[in-house]
């Protein structure tokens, strides 16, 4: 009898807490890729396997052996720390089994079609990454590790971070990993005087909301990959980096202003979710926590 194949990763448990819940779970209403933490025994093996979408995986801190077989080929594949397996969206295995120490985890980040459309729109048929196994990429391990510790706290830098975070794996993956050559120039110029005001307007009106790379580039009709390009050649920063100086600008005027308003009240009407990464922000932006400088400037 024939095992049926699975999803690459599924025949895996993810890392639990104290209360027996994945530590790493998706945010409520987060439309990005999908990303896990899992718990990879010390020694094991499994059937049939396949990705169905682009898959990159990196395994922190824990060495380790692996053997494929695809096609009566037996692939001996090293595991080292931060090691990188990007896999493309028709890879498929037919047994797998491993050898690790103790404690090995991977984190894994699976990009399904309606992610990537939602980046990249027209080009999104034209996506797909090269399969290469146990490769050193610093840049993206980081990215990777940056984008897993954000889900794992519940956004505490919002949205539109955790957006930007998953548009740069992207876009690295597109220049570094893409299985055929992709087409076009860099842009040159930034947006419009038309399209920026439009923008700008929006943020502003928008600014205690939980703003997303998405709704904005849907304000001019652009894809997310190349409205966040744009945005950064117009304004000289990332959208995240000007909705976030706007928001302490305006909290910073609030504090002054409004006397008996909590600071905690303050952080939540522009658009902080979490007063430790506001009170973070703001002591990074005026060199005070919120409560001294109110107290300096009151």
């Amino acid at each position: 009898m024939t095992n049926p194949r699975i999803l690459i990763g599924k025949y895996r448990q993810h890392v639990t807490g104290h209360d027996g819940l994945p530590v790493l779970r998706m945010p409520k209403n987060w439309t990005g890729p999908t990303v896990e933490r899992l718990a990879i025994p010390t020694s094991g093996e499994c059937g049939p396997q396949f990705t169905g979408m682009p898959v990159i995986c990196t395994s922190p801190l824990v060495q380790g052996l692996r053997w494929y077989k695809h096609s009566l080929n037996i692939q001996e594949v090293p595991v080292p720390p931060n090691g990188i397996d990007s896999l493309s969206s028709n890879y498929e295995r037919e047994y797998e089994k491993w050898k690790c120490a103790p404690g090995h985890e991977t984190l894994c980040v699976r990009f399904h079609h309606s992610v990537v459309e939602k980046f990249f729109q027209d080009e999104a048929l034209r996506f797909d990454i090269e399969t290469r196994f146990a490769h050193k990429d610093p840049v993206l391990s980081r990215l990777i590790h940056d984008l897993a510790a954000e889900m794992q706290n519940e956004l505490p830098n919002g949205v539109i971070y955790a957006e930007g975070v998953s548009l740069m794996i992207l876009g690295w993956l597109r220049q570094h990993y893409a299985s055929t050559p992709q087409q076009g120039k860099a842009p040159s110029g930034g947006l419009s005087s038309a399209q920026k005001q439009r923008i700008v307007d929006f943020i502003d009106a928008n600014i205690g909301a939980p703003l997303s790379l998405d709704s904005m580039a849907s304000q001019i009709g652009m894809s997310v990959y190349h409205f966040a390009r744009l945005f950064r050649i117009t304004f000289e920063i990332t959208p995240h980096q000007y909705v976030l100086k706007k928001r302490l600008t305006l909290t910073a005027h609030a504090l002054r202003k409004c006397a008996n308003k909590s600071i905690s009240d303050v952080a939540f009407d522009f658009g902080f979710s979490s007063q430790a990464h506001f009170t973070a922000a703001f002591r990074r932006q005026f060199g005070d926590t919120p409560g001294i400088w109110r107290a300096k400037h009151a």
